[in-house]
């Protein structure tokens, strides 16, 4: 079913009879003419009931296919702007469900913190690592609960906000510290005490690969070329 409606109508009221005659396990397919309406009427609230939509929305999904429920979200990630309530619904559902809404949706860090709030998966915290405009509560959970790798992703993340503890934790790891160094130096908001520190140890890194090099060509006969300042 897709919609073909003019707005003088009541097309929620045609998927809802639509709902129910149709039996159970074939009401899913309606959650695509669903998003088509949520689209249509973005900034129009005059032009439906956005409880009555909630409501709506809740029950097909709860009776829909794993697959029906995916391209739902994938649908509604993208024209944003999803009802509250709605949202907290689909970010609840499994991995491959809440997936496109955790990378692509306008999620506030309330709603962030809460798909965080259970035992989230690496994959659903690389998600979020990968956010832009993500705030300082939001990135100190991620650190708390991510594996290194996530911190690597967080730490590259220009665009998500880190606070000092977090770029002191990042800066002081002894642990992949070569690659957390290469990681944060991607970043433009770096303090100037955490740049400084950085700098320093990648000068006295790349000083040791160059002696090693020197060495090396040494013990195979060839000739040192000397680096003039």
């Amino acid at each position: 079913m897709d919609l073909e409606w003019n707005m003088t109508d009541d097309p929620l009221a045609e998927i809802r009879t639509e709902a129910l005659r149709a039996r159970p396990e074939e009401r899913g397919r309606l959650l695509k003419p669903l998003a088509q309406l949520h689209a249509a009427t973005l900034g129009k609230p005059s032009l439906i009931d956005v409880d009555r939509f909630v409501e709506t929305a809740i029950s097909l999904t709860s009776q829909a296919s794993l697959f029906e429920r995916m391209a739902f979200a994938n649908m509604m990630a993208d024209i944003g702007r999803i009802p509250p309530a709605l949202l907290d619904v689909m970010l609840s559902d499994v991995y491959l469900v809440s997936r496109p809404l955790v990378e692509r949706a306008d999620l506030s860090d309330d709603h962030l913190l809460a798909v965080m709030a259970d035992d989230a998966s690496e994959s659903t915290l690389l998600l979020i690592a990968q956010r832009a405009e993500t705030g300082i509560p939001v990135t100190d959970r991620i650190v708390e609960r991510g594996t290194l790798k996530v911190h690597l992703t967080l730490a590259a993340n220009d665009r998500a906000a880190l606070s000092m503890s977090t770029f002191v934790r990042f800066s002081s790891m002894t642990e992949a510290q070569n690659d957390m160094d290469l990681a944060l130096a991607k970043r433009s908001d770096l303090p100037v005490s955490i740049a400084k520190t950085l700098y320093q140890r990648i000068s006295a890194r790349a000083e040791k690969r160059v002696a090693e090099m020197i060495e090396r060509d040494r013990n195979r006969g060839r000739r040192v070329l000397s680096l003039g300042r």
